[in-house]
């Protein structure tokens, strides 16, 4: 008898775990849409929950990554809406630059910024027709343009999704 109360407790600790990591991504996924969320009380429910789930040292790994892998994408987000306030859908443009590469010069690409461009750091585009774009590493960055070792790119803003401050 004790052996299956104890089998029920773990399991209603896993489920309870479940509902909470369900609830996180919902909030997450309203996050990313621009709506005002209160993530930390939730987050802190599950990270409690973190030590007590399972006996095994698999379970407890398992948590462990659970709890980080959400709170990485939590921190993302945050970032993200620290940075700029606002998600933006650019058309960005090679001006000049090295030839046979995968974007010529003077072609453009259409899609969602990941960040603006920063120094020092590479530019990532999610692109409309699918694929991710990424820059070399962006040595100078100027009004509505950004220039990396080969190449120098023009940034138009078509759309701007407003984030909550």
């Amino acid at each position: 008898m004790e052996g299956r109360e104890r089998r029920s407790q773990t399991r209603r600790r896993a489920d309870k775990a479940l509902r909470q990591t369900v609830e996180i991504l919902q909030l997450l996924d309203r996050m990313t849409k621009g709506e005002r969320v209160d993530f930390g009380e939730c987050y802190a429910d599950l990270v409690g929950l973190r030590n007590g789930l399972g006996r095994r040292e698999e379970d407890r790994l398992l948590a462990e990554s659970l709890c980080t892998a959400l709170e990485s994408l939590s921190a993302d987000i945050l970032g993200l809406m620290g940075e700029a306030r606002t998600l933006r859908r650019v058309r960005l443009t090679k001006v000049s630059g090295r030839k046979n590469t995968p974007v010529e010069v003077q072609s453009s690409l259409v899609g969602w910024e990941e960040a603006r461009p920063k120094v020092g750091r590479n530019y990532t585009l999610f692109k409309d027709e699918g694929g991710v774009f990424r820059s070399a590493v962006v040595l100078r960055v100027g009004e509505g343009e950004f220039q990396t070792r080969n190449s120098l790119y023009r940034v138009e803003v078509i759309e701007e999704r407003g984030l909550p401050g």
